[in-house]
């Protein structure tokens, strides 16, 4: 990071390939490190290619179609192979059959689009169909390994949904790729490797292999997104490869590259994921896509924490394949009216959330342009809904640097606008305009995912945001544009979403009995079919019951009667507890809860809820682990307390709050003193008093924080 001025391009890894520049062996043949070899083992020369399935014995690495063989220069002579022809060979043919080029057009960064092109109603064929016309204007020779993938795409049927995930980027990105055109044998190169790779996608065995490599076809999405993310950047900067340089860590050190070294990795990448499809491996290497993120001035946003995608969360695999397909025909659906909003409702339990994350993974994986926020009960005390859009803004310059262009040109004039708690003004100068300035130039579709909205608060708290998502400029947005929106059917999310001609619903309620039974038999087969005794007719018991949503009330129910004696004082305390619990607008912790029970305002309520508590471990944590605070283990539990046609002598009102509220100005009226931190002086701020985290947690007590 030396020496470098503050206004060139940079990048960070989220998962860099150590690609150490300072080992290069020249321009045109820089060496990668033996880590990268283990990811990419053709690495031994500037660019390789792949062994021809006719010649399986060969150690030449050789790549083509069924009858024609490419080969790439290598550092030995492996055989008599004719060179495949690059961008620039079939640019002068272009030029001399059809005289002058300037019929593409390029857009100011070098790039057309046309229509975008994914997923239709139904599957792929109709993004295909469209991307397969829009190209017949092109020469022929170039463009045919684009034309055979879309054409090959109509004719896919049942694939898994990750894999189809992967095809709908892939076929946005080929009708985007026909499009550019550039001078620059660096990049020519590059533009020729993302062409083999759509010839390799369009062989037979590779199609239909396609749902079992499914791992592997994200990452060559992935890959390939993001070169031709890199060479629309080279196409939109003057004197990219002059004054670009791309940052990672390598063995705890920075690193910076020029931009013809990310070129040749990128190169090297793709061919050693087509090795890995070919021989049908996957090495279980996470992978990901140099990003170009310039020094533009984006520090400052104040985002939201805790509402990031989580991993862990997503759908068992082979389960929910309607449901996830359904949407990814949404996402990548080209036509002119798609709803630019798709609404996941159902009651609690019915995996919402975990199929919203499981989409927003997906994408990711596969170099897709996005952001996932999720609400949860637990941070309304942190007014999330007055951060969503800041950070979603700030997740997308991550992915696309012409976003994070357009993102610094917005606040440029404006450093408040960084801080602003205004939802609409969020909208309009964070996501919208700049989606609006840069469309067309945004490699595939853009998703944003908003789970559990439900959870954001009150209604009040969300009022400006359904008001976002309802309003004439979402209906609006550019046609690669998808917002997924998950939550229950609240009255204020119904009364506005089902209003809005640009939100389309699906109910998870509405789902058959039949998918939903095979779904919870593949997750009860997968998770207990270890366990001796378990046959088939008790899955299938335990199946229905679960289905109708029965089975889940009936265990709080049995757990509840358990663990609460019916006699006149026990159901009595356990109710004034939870509602104390319920009420709370953040989890409080054990010993939090019994301060706040020892300062309510009738002597009756002044005893442990422990002795009330310790026997609903199955139902809510922090009760055995007394370092995290009592939260329940599943939404569900708290909707069923609070329906008392569920729950019955259980039934919680969280409608009056006053002993909560009296106990909290108690505690307030005898703890609160002046400095009490004990600082020296009331004049400094924050920032200058030393060691202030360990100071509040020395003299501030836990119940009043």
């Amino acid at each position: 990071m030396t020496g470098k001025q503050s206004k060139k391009a940079r990048t960070s890894l989220a998962n860099p390939f150590n690609f150490d520049p300072s080992l290069s062996q020249g321009p045109s043949q820089p060496h990668l490190p033996s880590d990268i070899q283990a990811l990419g083992s053709a690495s031994q020369g500037s660019m390789w290619a792949f062994a021809h399935p006719s010649e399986p014995s060969s150690p030449s690495f050789v790549t083509g179609g069924s009858t024609d063989t490419h080969v790439y220069r290598t550092t030995e002579q492996r055989g008599h192979f004719q060179a495949a022809p690059t961008y620039e060979t079939q640019r002068s043919v272009c030029q001399s059959t059809f005289g002058n080029t300037d019929f593409i057009s390029p857009t100011p960064s070098g790039m057309d689009t046309v229509t975008r092109v994914g997923a239709g109603d139904v599957d792929l064929a109709t993004g295909a169909n469209i991307a397969l016309a829009e190209t017949q204007n092109f020469p022929d020779t170039y463009l045919k390994p684009f034309k055979d993938f879309n054409q090959a795409v109509t004719t896919l049927t049942k694939i898994h949904p990750y894999a189809r995930m992967a095809l709908g980027i892939l076929v946005a990105i080929s009708q985007m790729f026909v499009t550019q055109q550039t001078r620059d044998g660096r990049v020519s190169r590059l533009l020729d490797t993302v062409r083999k790779v759509y010839e390799f996608l369009t062989e037979e065995t590779t199609l239909e292999a396609m749902s079992g490599m499914r791992e592997t076809l994200a990452k060559i999405a992935l890959m390939t997104s993001g070169a031709v993310q890199f060479i629309k950047n080279y196409s939109a900067t003057e004197g990219f490869f002059n004054v670009t340089w791309y940052q990672g860590r390598d063995q705890g050190r920075d690193v910076e590259y020029e931009a013809r070294d990310v070129s040749i990795a990128y190169i090297e990448m793709l061919d050693d994921l087509m090795q890995q499809y070919r021989r049908h491996e996957d090495r279980g290497v996470q992978v990901d896509a140099f990003r170009v993120l310039e020094d533009l001035d984006l520090d400052g946003f104040a985002r939201a924490r805790g509402v990031g995608l989580n991993r862990t969360k997503r759908c068992l695999d082979g389960s929910r394949k309607e449901v996830l397909t359904d949407i990814i025909n949404w996402i990548y659906d080209t036509g002119e009216n798609v709803p630019r909003i798709l609404w996941l409702r159902g009651r609690a339990g019915k995996g919402k959330s975990v199929i919203a994350r499981t989409i927003a993974l997906w994408f990711k994986n596969t170099g897709g342009v996005g952001s996932c926020f999720c609400f949860s009960r637990d941070w309304q005390a942190e007014h999330l809904e007055e951060k969503m859009f800041r950070t979603v803004s700030c997740d997308l310059p991550e992915r696309d640097p012409a976003f994070r262009r357009a993102l610094a040109d917005a606040v440029a004039k404006d450093d408040a606008l960084k801080t602003t708690s205004d939802i609409v003004l969020q909208w309009k100068r964070f996501l919208s305009e700049p989606l609006h300035k840069i469309s067309g130039h945004i490699v595939g579709n853009v998703l944003v995912v908003v789970d559990a909205l439900d959870e954001s608060g009150a209604e009040l708290s969300r009022r400006h945001l359904l008001s976002v998502l309802a309003s004439a400029q979402t209906a609006n947005l550019p046609r690669n544009v998808r917002i997924l929106v998950t939550s229950r059917t609240l009255p204020d999310i119904e009364r506005v979403l089902n209003a809005a001609r640009h939100v389309r619903a699906t109910s998870l309620d509405d789902v058959s009995a039949g998918l939903s039974e095979r779904d919870i038999q593949l997750y009860i087969t997968k998770r207990m079919g270890h366990l001796r005794g378990i046959v088939s007719a008790e899955v299938h018991g335990i199946s229905q019951k679960a289905e109708g949503g029965g089975l889940l009330d009936a265990m709080y129910r049995a757990i509840l009667e358990d663990s609460i004696p019916k006699d006149e004082t026990t159901p009595t305390q356990f109710r004034s507890v939870m509602q104390q619990i319920m009420s709370a607008l953040e989890p409080l912790h054990m010993d939090v809860l019994n301060k706040l029970r020892c300062h309510s305002s009738g002597r009756k309520d002044h005893y442990d809820i422990i002795a009330v508590l310790e026997c609903m471990a199955p139902v809510l944590s922090g009760i055995t682990d007394r370092s995290s605070p009592v939260r329940p283990l599943h939404a569900s539990f708290y909707d069923f307390l609070m329906d008392r046609s569920l729950s019955g002598i259980y039934f919680i009102d969280t409608s009056d709050a006053t002993d909560l509220a009296f106990a909290t100005l108690q505690i307030l009226c005898d703890n609160l003193q002046f400095n009490i931190c004990r600082l020296e002086s009331s004049y400094l701020a924050n920032a200058e008093v030393p060691d202030l985290s360990e100071t509040i947690k020395k003299n501030i007590p836990h119940h009043l924080s």
